[in-house]
């Protein structure tokens, strides 16, 4: 695996880690080949600590804590802060050790350039992509389940981009999204349904995306 860029530092940290986990990167291409049941649960959200988002930030703690217990794996873009560094955490804490030391159900794909909040000591970096779109996309050939938190703008740009990924699907191939958060995320629901009146969406909004608020809503559509 090769990665190419102008930035040495980067690509020394890059290649380190991306070298060490050929193996696991290879059990990701099995994600994209159909095998359910070992595919991650991808997990979104701000990159950023704001009080206002505080119990998400506290609920994205405990949704990822019981996924990793109940054996999922958790993937993400591998940020520190915020609901980011929530799921980060807890699934670097309570994840099982691979041969390397390294908690095998924390997964992160980065982007390139990093925007410099990344801890690839403890994650399993398995994929490094040139923009957040193409992290979308790669995000999607290894999940079949979103569970996506309040976050700034490229957190509806990659609820909106999944949920129209959905709408042109068709049904047995549509993914699980899963929005955290009614206040944050109601008006989507009112501009799909507007959409959907208008007879611009090929189907209901409650066909694309779900949206939940407690942890028990969320493992219970992830069916844990």
């Amino acid at each position: 695996m090769f990665i190419i860029t102008s930035n040495k530092n980067y690509f020394c940290v890059l290649y380190k880690y991306m070298k060490i986990n050929l193996l696991q990167y290879s059990k990701i291409a099995n994600f994209k080949s159909g095998d359910k049941s070992d595919k991650p649960i991808v997990i979104l959200g701000s990159s950023s600590d704001k009080d206002s988002i505080m119990s998400y930030m506290d609920l994205c703690s405990e949704v990822t804590k019981s996924l990793v217990l109940a054996d999922k794996k958790i993937m993400h873009g591998c940020g520190t802060a915020g609901i980011m560094g929530r799921a980060y955490n807890s699934a670097k804490t309570y994840s099982k050790k691979d041969a390397n030391g390294k908690p095998e159900q924390n997964l992160a794909i980065i982007v390139n350039p990093m925007w410099g909040d990344e801890d690839l000591e403890n994650c399993i970096p398995i994929k490094t992509v040139n923009s957040e779109a193409e992290r979308i996309d790669e995000f999607v050939k290894a999940a079949d389940c979103f569970v996506i938190f309040p976050g700034s703008a490229t957190t509806i740009q990659e609820a909106t981009t999944l949920i129209a990924k959905n709408n042109y699907s068709k049904p047995e191939k549509r993914k699980k999204i899963i929005l955290g958060g009614p206040e944050y995320f109601a008006p989507l629901t009112q501009q799909y349904q507007k959409l959907y009146e208008s007879k611009l969406l090929k189907c209901s909004p409650d066909e694309l995306f779900s949206i939940v608020d407690t942890k028990e809503e969320i493992l219970s559509k992830i069916n844990i």
